[in-house]
Order: C-alpha cells, then sequence, then structure tokens
C-alpha cells in the first residue's frame, strides 16, 4: 500500500497544516463552548493516515476534501464557509479521543467525521455524547457503536458488522447453495473483526448453510508477520476462508497466500475493494468473492457519475468506498443543519433522525430507533480481465446488492443491545 500511501499523505498532510494554522472555528449550541469566526463553521475528522490501514483513512479524508469544497461552491451552510480540519489518528483509541476533545474544545467544531477503526470510534463515541456533538461514522462500522456506546448524537452510515456478513452470507447462499463445506475465518482481532465474523457464522447458520468450522485465526490489526497465522490456516485446508482484513492487511495477506499456492484450494472471501484490487494489480484472486461498502461502478446514479468525475480530476484517481462514504458523510450533516437551520448540536441530531437524505449514493434512510443507514452490501466475485478506466481488474457483473430490508436488525433487536 506504500505507492497508495505516499501519493496521497502529501496532499492530506498540507491540507491539514493549512487548516490548523488558519482556522479559528465556529458554531453554536452544545456543551462545549463554540466561539465564532465571522463567515465560517469548522468540522472535524480524526482518521487513520498512518500505518497499513493508512489507505481508508486518506481516502476517507479525500471524500471529506472534495464534499466540503462542493458544498462551499454552494454556498456552506446557513451563510457560512465550511472548514476541515483532519488528524491522524494512527488507528490508536487514545490518540484518536485527544484528537476528538481537542477538536471540540479548541478547535470548536460543529461535528465530527468518524474514524476508521471501531476500537477507536469507540473511545469517540462517549466525547460526542459529553459534549453534545454530532459524529458520523463512515468507515468504523461495529454493531457495538450505536448499541453498547449509544449516543443520540451518533450516525452510522455503513453497514454495521451485523448487516455486512448477512449480505455476504446471503450471496453465499445464491450463488454457492447450502451444500456441506469446511469454513476457516481470518480477522483482525479486535471488535470489529470479532463481532464481523460471529456475525457471518450466524448468517451462514440462520440460512441453513451447512458448514464445518475448521479454523479461525485473529493476527493482530496492522500486523506485518502473519506467517504463523496463515500456516495454521493452510494446514486446515478450509474450501471456504472469510478474511475480515482490509486496506494493506489484506494486500500483505494475498500476497503472502499466493506465494503458498492457497487461493488454488479455497475459496477466499475478502474486502477486495477498490484500493485493495489496485495495489495488487492483478494479482487478486480471480474469482474470490468480494465486498464492498460503496463500489462507485455498482452505484448507477448521475450524481454518482459527476462525484466520479470531480474526484478523478482533483485527485486524479477513482474514489475508494471510504471516499463515497465519507462524502455522505458531510451532505448528511449539511442536510441536518440546513433542516434544523442551526449547528447546535441537539437541533442537527434531531433533524437527521428519522430523515431519509439525499446523496450521491441515492436516497439514504437514517432510522431513528438507532440512527443506522438503511443502505446495501454489494458483493461479487474479483474479475480475471482488466478493467478499462481504472487499468486493473475490478469485479465481474452482475454485482448482487443485498438489501438493508434483508439485513438490519430490528429496532427491539437493536434497542435490547444497549446497556440497561
Amino acid at each position: 500500500m506504500k505507492h497508495i500511501r505516499n501519493r496521497r499523505l502529501g496532499a492530506v498532510a498540507a491540507l491539514a497544516v493549512t487548516a490548523a494554522a488558519v482556522l479559528a472555528a465556529a458554531g453554536a449550541g452544545g456543551a462545549a463552548p463554540r466561539s465564532t469566526q465571522a463567515g465560517t463553521v469548522s468540522i472535524g475528522m480524526s482518521t487513520t493516515l498512518s500505518g497499513s490501514i493508512a489507505s481508508l483513512g486518506v481516502g476517507a479524508s479525500q471524500g471529506a476534501q472534495l464534499a466540503v469544497h462542493d458544498l462551499n461552491a454552494r454556498g456552506g451552510v446557513l451563510g457560512k464557509k465550511v472548514k476541515l480540519i483532519i488528524k491522524d489518528d494512527g488507528a490508536t483509541p487514545a490518540t484518536g479521543s485527544d484528537n476528538v476533545k481537542g477538536m471540540i474544545l479548541n478547535d470548536h467544531v460543529a461535528a465530527i467525521l468518524g474514524p476508521v477503526s471501531s476500537g477507536v470510534a469507540g473511545a469517540e463515541m462517549p466525547l460526542a455524547d459529553q459534549y453534545k456533538t454530532p459524529i458520523f461514522l463512515n468507515v468504523a462500522n461495529s454493531v457495538t457503536l450505536l448499541t453498547k456506546t449509544w449516543t443520540k448524537y451518533g450516525f452510522q452510515l455503513v453497514p454495521n458488522t451485523v448487516m455486512e456478513p448477512r449480505g455476504i452470507a446471503a450471496y453465499f447462499q445464491k450463488y454457492l447453495g447450502t451444500r456441506s463445506v469446511s469454513v476457516a475465518t481470518f480477522a483482525p482481532d479486535y471488535v470489529f473483526g470479532h463481532s464481523t465474523v460471529d456475525g457471518f457464522l450466524k448468517a451462514l447458520k440462520d440460512l441453513g448453510i451447512n458448514y464445518t468450522l475448521v479454523d479461525q485465526e485473529w493476527p493482530a490489526l496492522g500486523a506485518p508477520n502473519i506467517a504463523p497465522q496463515l500456516s495454521a490456516l493452510i494446514s486446515h485446508h478450509p474450501q471456504v476462508t472469510f478474511n475480515v482484513q482490509f486496506g494493506g492487511d489484506l494486500v500483505n495477506f494475498t500476497n503472502q497466500a499466493l506465494g503458498y499456492g492457497f487461493f488454488k484450494n479455497t475459496r477466499i472471501i475478502g474486502m477486495y475493494s477498490y484500493d485493495p484490487l489496485k495495489a495488487l494489480s492483478g494479482k487478486a484472486p480471480a474469482g474470490g468473492i468480494a465486498f464492498d461498502r460503496a463500489p462507485y461502478w455498482a452505484i448507477r446514479t448521475p450524481q454518482m457519475a459527476k462525484f466520479v468525475q470531480a474526484y478523478h480530476k482533483k485527485f486524479g484517481d477513482y474514489p475508494s468506498e471510504w471516499a463515497i462514504l465519507a462524502y455522505t458523510s458531510v451532505e448528511t450533516w449539511a442536510y441536518g443543519v440546513k433542516k434544523a437551520k442551526s449547528l447546535d448540536g441537539d437541533a442537527v441530531s434531531s433533524a437527521i433522525s428519522g430523515a431519509t437524505i439525499p446523496t450521491i449514493r441515492g436516497p439514504v434512510p437514517i432510522r431513528a430507533c438507532d440512527h443506522q443507514a438503511a443502505v446495501p452490501e454489494y458483493v461479487a466475485t474479483v474479475n480475471g480481465k482488466k478493467d478499462p478506466a481504472a487499468g486493473f481488474p475490478l469485479w465481474t457483473r452482475p454485482v448482487f446488492v443485498a438489501p438493508a430490508s434483508k439485513t438490519m436488525l430490528s429496532c427491539d433487536e437493536s434497542l435490547a443491545l444497549r446497556p440497561h
């Protein structure tokens, strides 16, 4: 992922330094004091810009930059220009927490755009609640974030760790049937990895798929040396391997597994989205099952086509799902501000709760009971042929779309998971 990260980090770092130097943000309401600077309002993003999963945070930051640019081109919000503060959390909860607290108390941000890691997000949610600041989760997706750490100021704009594995399991059933199969899992050892694996295995069982779990491996997030876990996985000869790694970790796994010839004997399921496919440049296992929360090539709206064109012009690349989801987060916050006619955290959160947000990926309903967005999961197989525009293989067509109506917890189920 170095060639992706190095190319993009310069622009992000420059933006962060510039924003920090010129910004004295404006805002209104909430528990935290909010100073004003005539004609401006700030929002903050604490995300991962370094390490093996940096491509997710860099993509998200670029999507947010473009969203703020487009928003300002239309006059900003409430007659104020929007400024974006971006900080690196290093995928560390303590750093993310410090970043967010500083943004709220020192920079007086009106909203927070969420981090990559669900572990980091879990540390930030209580701050959003304490200081009555809306937080929009556009990468981190653990179901615990809107249950265990529930706050009325939190909004999850991605399929959570119940919805995503249910969508993948539905694809599994549709195209692979219910015949007996041996399954192994390979996932980062933190809340996202565990909850996604648990959700997938439960979904297989609920769908009546006859499987035998032969191995589970839990490498650390960002661990470069996965040889012990990979060797253990290979020794169990699974017919299907569900890999929950992402970004550079998935690229590292794929390159090492190729060296063992692993994909000749197992069907891999992995988050082979835009950035990993680009980094692998044709080495991703053709026929492997890929899942993605917002692939630009599968979302056919005029707004998405316009966004892709603008993104390519600005950054010289095509957008990852993380860029699309972060753009959607800014759209959601701006909708809430416009509807509430206020920057106040309570007013904005109330305006978004239960609303359907017009976005570049189409209308996005935000459920009132738990603030989970009713959004689909996309699943297909990795193509063996080069995509003419991207220059490397993407996915085969058609793309399977698992609708939120088939994957979401009911409101009663979601509410039951909150602390009592």
